[in-house]
């Protein structure tokens, strides 16, 4: 264990990884690129409250040091060396580790590790290149006089919300692309049509296991989370900063339940159409197959050439005007059955006549936005948000 300790202390960063200290002094806040994980932590002292951003780094390679240097439990170092790479959180004495999985445009998907310590915060991204925490940066470089009185919690929301925002963009895409769907299957169902309706689907399943059991874990930290060696004003922080959380992901997770719902609607619309395409097809067919019908029985019976004197013979059989008679009394039946169905409402589009003479009213809600967009819309905007 010690060899292992000391050689995780002397991890160092490469071309590919990144090690980034952010630190709040009486006077500001400090930026520092450092080369070694080691180098980071001995900065510590020096701040009141301080991030450590790292990037292309596996959560096994640092766990070790992080316990020696920030009190991390063996069992918590054993989370991040061994746990299932899952969205969720636990609770370890003074530091709680939070998993979330970030969707972006830069770096697609990955999982970021949060080890929220006292006056501390440690962010493990395993990819490099871009993340979601861009704006949190651009801030930190201008703090506000709000912001220079932040610490570990408060950081933690601003980065765990700037992760949920991410989401947004893919989630109105989707909704656009669902709205797109409905109107086609509306004027013409499409085969398709399916398939992209059942990836849209599966990928909002996929977004969706990223969501629902990390909206468990924040839940079930609510109770047992009281901590003997912290003041009540510590832990009542960092419920606060959990519990905006679990406000923030469940609000995605209603606009995901949202969605798939509206997918299902969609299959069912599918479903429909093509169900009444084809009864359309078979009603088509079925009044064919009944205008012919007489027309064969008329056929057939003056197809049977029943010639001779006796009296029941078929006297239209030697008549001059015979075959002219057998097709007008084909005309006339088909015009007969023709004026039926159409009296029926079998011919053409039975909802027609309704569709003509009803007028489209303007829908009450044509103003409004989706529900997607005011499910994600927020209290604070971005023109309006509250400065930090």
């Amino acid at each position: 264990m010690a060899d292992h300790s000391a050689s995780t202390a002397n991890f160092s960063a490469n071309s590919a990884t990144r090690i980034e200290v952010y630190g709040w002094t009486a006077n500001g806040i400090e930026s520092r690129q450092c080369a070694t994980l080691a180098e980071a932590t001995g900065l510590l002292p020096r701040f009141r409250c301080a991030w450590i951003d790292m990037e292309g780094i596996q959560p096994a390679d640092c766990a070790m040091h992080l316990e020696d240097a920030i009190g991390l439990t063996p069992l918590g170092s054993d989370t991040l060396i061994e746990g299932v790479r899952r969205p969720g959180a636990d609770d370890f004495g003074q530091i709680t580790i939070v998993t979330m999985r970030s969707h972006s445009a830069s770096s697609g998907v990955e999982f970021i590790d949060f080890l929220i310590a006292p006056n501390l915060l440690v962010t493990i991204q395993e990819k490099t290149g871009g993340d979601s925490f861009g704006a949190v940066r651009e801030r930190l470089r201008s703090p506000t006089p709000h912001l220079m009185r932040a610490d570990e919690n408060m950081i933690f929301l601003l980065l765990a919300r700037s992760i949920c925002e991410g989401f947004g963009p893919l989630l109105r895409e989707y909704n656009d692309n669902l709205e797109k769907f409905e109107r086609v299957l509306m004027q013409r169902p499409d085969a398709s049509m399916l398939d992209r309706i059942h990836e849209h689907r599966r990928q909002l399943l996929f977004i969706r296991q990223g969501l629902a059991p990390l909206y468990q874990a924040l839940s079930s930290l609510h109770g047992p989370s009281v901590r003997s060696n912290s003041t009540s004003q510590d832990v009542y922080a960092r419920l606060a900063a959990l519990r905006e959380l679990q406000d923030e992901t469940g609000a995605l997770l209603d606009v995901v339940e949202f969605q798939k719902d509206s997918a299902q609607h969609l299959l069912d619309i599918y479903l429909n159409a093509a169900s009444n395409r084809l009864n359309e097809i078979v009603r088509v067919l079925t009044i064919i197959s009944v205008i012919f019908m007489p027309l064969t029985l008329i056929a057939g019976i003056y197809g049977m050439n029943f010639h001779g004197d006796p009296p029941y013979s078929m006297p239209e059989l030697e008549w001059k005007y015979g075959y002219p008679y057998a097709l007008l009394l084909m005309v006339v039946c088909v015009i007969f059955l023709m004026g039926f169905f159409r009296h029926k409402g079998w011919l053409g589009d039975p909802m027609k006549r309704k569709k003509d003479s009803a007028t489209t009213p303007r829908r009450a809600n044509d103003g409004l936005r989706s529900p997607t967009a005011l499910i994600l819309s927020r209290r604070r905007g971005k023109n309006n948000r509250l400065p930090l």
